[in-house]
C-alpha cells in the first residue's frame, strides 16, 4: 500500500490570528452616539479610543 502525504490542515507558520495588545469591551451607545459611530469613515475604535483619552486627560 502506498501511503499519501496528508497536504490539508494541520499547524501552519504564520497561520492564525496575530496576537494583539488589544481587549474587546461591549458597551450600549445611545441613538445619539450610535449615529454619530455609524457616521465616521475609517476606524471606528480609533476614533473611540482617542475620544476616551481625551475625555480622561481633561477630567483628570
Amino acid at each position: 500500500m502506498d501511503e499519501k502525504k496528508n497536504t490539508r490542515g494541520g499547524k501552519r507558520e504564520g497561520a492564525g490570528r496575530k496576537k494583539t495588545t488589544e481587549k474587546r469591551i461591549m458597551f450600549g451607545a445611545s441613538v445619539e452616539v450610535a449615529a454619530i459611530i455609524e457616521r465616521l469613515e475609517g476606524s471606528k475604535s480609533d476614533y473611540i479610543n482617542k475620544a476616551i483619552l481625551a475625555y480622561a486627560k481633561l477630567n483628570k
